[in-house]
C-alpha cells in the first residue's frame, strides 16, 4: 500500500506561479495524494471493514488528534507576529477546548468510546501502532524544525477535509449499525473549523511564497503532508487487514474494551418473552416501491426486511409482548408458539443491538 510521492515537479517549477497558479498547484496535490484514496478509507467508508479494523481506526487516529495541538503549539511558538499568534492559537482551543470536556480530543474519545473502547485505554496510547507513532512525530518534527511557511502550507490538507469528512459520516453512519450520530460528533464541528483554517492558511501561504523556491517548498511541505496521513492507514491496512501482521505491543483485538453488556443504550439489551417492545422514534417500517420490498428506516440508515421480519414488525405495537407476538404468529401459521417465540426473541435482539427496537 505505500505509494512513492516525489517532490512536486512541473514546468513551471521554475517561474513564479501567480497566486491562482499556486493555488491550483497546491489543490492538485490533495486531487492525486490526499488519503481519501487509500484503499483502507475506501473499505471504512463503503462499510467493508470489521468492527475490530474499524476500532483499530479510531484508536490510532487518537494519536493524530492527540497530538495535533502539539504540533498547533510548536507552530505558534515560532511565530513572531501578535495578530497571526492571536489566530493560530484557536486551533488549540479547538482541540484542547476552553475547560475539561470540551474540544476535538475529548470528542474522538468518545468516539473511541462509542465504538467499545475504554477511556483510560485509549488515552494510555499503549495500543498505538509504532508506524502511526513514527508518522505523527514526524509530523510535529517538521513544523518545528523547517521554516515558518512550510509550517502552515503542511495544514493545507485542510483544504481536503470537508469532502471526506461528508464522505466518512455518510457512508459509516449507513454501513455499520454500531455507528450512530453520537459517536461522529467530532466531524460536525471540523466541518466548519476545517474551511476556516484552510482558508486562513492558503490566505497566508500565496501571500508569502513569493519566489519560486519558496513556492516549491510551499508544495513539498503538503506533499509530506499527505505522506503523513497516507502512511497512518498503509500501517492500518498492514496490521488489520492484509496480510493482517500485528506488531508486538499493537492493539489487537479484544483488548480495552468496556464489557458489550455495559455499552447498551437505555430501553435496548436483551429482551425476554414478557417484553413489550417498541419501534424507537424516528424508526418506522415501509414498502419500498422502487425496489419491491419492505424496509426499516432510521435517521441516516435503512435495514432490508424479509418476510418474516415484516410479519414480527407488524405486530410491535408498543403494547403487545414478544410472547403475545408468538402466540399470534402461531395462530396464523398453524405452528408452535413457542417455537416461534425464540425465532421472534433472536430477531428482535438483533435489531435491539442495532438500536432500532426498544422495550
Amino acid at each position: 500500500m505505500n505509494a512513492v510521492f516525489p517532490t512536486p515537479q512541473s514546468d513551471t517549477s521554475e517561474r513564479l506561479l501567480s497566486p491562482d497558479e499556486l493555488e491550483a498547484a497546491l489543490r492538485d496535490i490533495g486531487a492525486r495524494r490526499y488519503h481519501n484514496l487509500h484503499p483502507f478509507h475506501r473499505l471504512l467508508h463503503d462499510g467493508k471493514l470489521s468492527k475490530d479494523q474499524v476500532r483499530a481506526w479510531a484508536l490510532n487516529r487518537y494519536y493524530y488528534q492527540a497530538m495535533i495541538p502539539v504540533k498547533d503549539a510548536a507552530v505558534l511558538a515560532r511565530m513572531t507576529d501578535a495578530a497571526l499568534r492571536r489566530v493560530w492559537r484557536q486551533r488549540i482551543v479547538d482541540h484542547d477546548g476552553d475547560a475539561p470536556g470540551d474540544g476535538g480530543i475529548e470528542r474522538w474519545l468518545k468516539l473511541a468510546e462509542g465504538v467499545g473502547f475504554r477511556r483510560d485505554y485509549v488515552e494510555s496510547t499503549a495500543g498505538i501502532l509504532s508506524a502511526t507513532k513514527f508518522s505523527v512525530e514526524a509530523y510535529v518534527h517538521f513544523v518545528a524544525e523547517r521554516s515558518l511557511l512550510e509550517a502552515i502550507a503542511s495544514s493545507l490538507t485542510e483544504m481536503f477535509s470537508p469532502n471526506i469528512i461528508s464522505e466518512r459520516v455518510s457512508g459509516m453512519l449507513k454501513n455499520y449499525d454500531f455507528i450512530t450520530k453520537e459517536t461522529l460528533a467530532y466531524f460536525e464541528k471540523r466541518m466548519t473549523q476545517a474551511p476556516r483554517d484552510a482558508d486562513f492558511a492558503l490566505d497566508y501561504v500565496k501571500r508569502h511564497a513569493t519566489t519560486p523556491e519558496l513556492q516549491r517548498q510551499a508544495m513539498a511541505a503538503l506533499t509530506f503532508k499527505c505522506n503523513v496521513l497516507w502512511t497512518q492507514l498503509d500501517a492500518l491496512y498492514f496490521a488489520y487487514v492484509a496480510p493482517g501482521m500485528i506488531p508486538p505491543d499493537a492493539w489487537t483485538p479484544g483488548t480495552g474494551l468496556v464489557a458489550e453488556t455495559q455499552s447498551g443504550a437505555p430501553g435496548t439489551g436483551r429482551l425476554s418473552a414478557t417484553d413489550v417492545p417498541r419501534l424507537p422514534r424516528g424508526v418506522r417500517m415501509r414498502f419500498d416501491q422502487t425496489r419491491d420490498k419492505h424496509v426499516l428506516l432510521a435517521p441516516e440508515r435503512t435495514f432490508d426486511l424479509d418476510a418474516n421480519a415484516v410479519a414480527v414488525l407488524n405486530l410491535v405495537d408498543g403494547k403487545t409482548s414478544v410472547a403475545a407476538i408468538a402466540d399470534r404468529l402461531g395462530e396464523t401459521y398453524a405452528a408452535d408458539p413457542r417455537a416461534i417465540e425464540v425465532d421472534v426473541l433472536a430477531m428482535l435482539n438483533d435489531l435491539a443491538g442495532k438500536r432500532v427496537l426498544e422495550r
